[in-house]
């Protein structure tokens, strides 16, 4: 079995990780996530940020998210947790799809 190289970044999540790289944040884990259906094991990129960076972009995940026509097909959130160092981390991830059937389709994932 071919040892995995953490280093390297899943393809479908490295454009979101250099958008996030770009925009300031400090990204050290993303997962493009594994399975079916596509939650079984849900994408996440951990990273750090100001609050002042991490508040308005989790305001504009949730307005999406009580709209009534939302842009992205999966309900995303942000959860912040301290690190060993007591720094505080984020981790964005999806919470469930908008639609029960992008459960069961990886483009809905890969189209947000």
């Amino acid at each position: 079995m071919k040892k995995r190289d953490y280093s390297e970044i899943d393809p479908q999540i490295a454009p979101l990780v250099a958008a996030f790289n770009q925009a300031g944040f400090i990204t050290y884990a993303s997962c493009q996530g594994h399975g079916w259906p596509v939650h079984d094991i849900k994408p996440y990129i951990a990273f750090q940020a100001e609050m002042t960076q991490v508040r308005p972009f989790l305001s504009r995940l949730r307005q999406d998210a009580l709209s009534t026509r939302p842009q992205l097909r999966w309900g995303w959130n942000i959860t912040g947790h301290f690190n060993c160092e007591l720094v505080l981390c984020f981790r964005l991830a999806p919470e469930g799809p908008h639609r029960k059937h992008s459960q069961y389709l990886r483009a809905s994932l890969i189209h947000d």
